[in-house]
């Protein structure tokens, strides 16, 4: 694990999706997935969403939890020195975390459903400028 934790820094592109701090069925199956407590945890310090298991706030500001010390992935910080972050993500559910993940600054395409683009454009108004 360590050898490959080892090249991130040689990694030019990234295809990250973004999660809605919300218990996903699809990790709940699989077994890979945080308790409930610990994602209302991660609501109480801000968070709404994540890109490889790291939070981040409506800002686009790192959340930092005892979760962070449990996940063995790339951090957000890591992913911002990547050359080109592709994020796939869509749907009603999802659109303050893609806010806040296009807030962090690490970000450069953004693959989504019409709705989402539209529902985005639209409340951008009200709240800081998407990085």
């Amino acid at each position: 694990v360590r050898e490959t934790m080892d090249l991130f820094s040689k990694i030019t592109l990234a295809i990250v999706g973004v999660g809605a701090v919300e218990t996903s069925g699809m990790l709940a199956r699989s077994g890979n997935t945080f308790s409930s407590r610990e994602l209302v945890d991660v609501v109480d310090a801000g968070g709404v969403g994540d890109m490889s298991l790291r939070f981040f706030d409506e800002n686009g500001a790192s959340v930092k939890t005892p979760l962070d010390d449990r996940v063995i992935g790339i951090t957000l910080e890591e992913l911002s020195r990547v050359d080109r972050v592709i994020a796939l993500a869509g749907g009603q559910s999802k659109t303050a975390a893609i806010r806040g993940a296009l807030r962090t600054g690490v970000i450069d395409l953004l693959i989504t459903d019409k709705f989402t683009a539209e529902r985005l454009v639209a409340s951008d108004g009200q709240r800081a400028p998407i990085a």
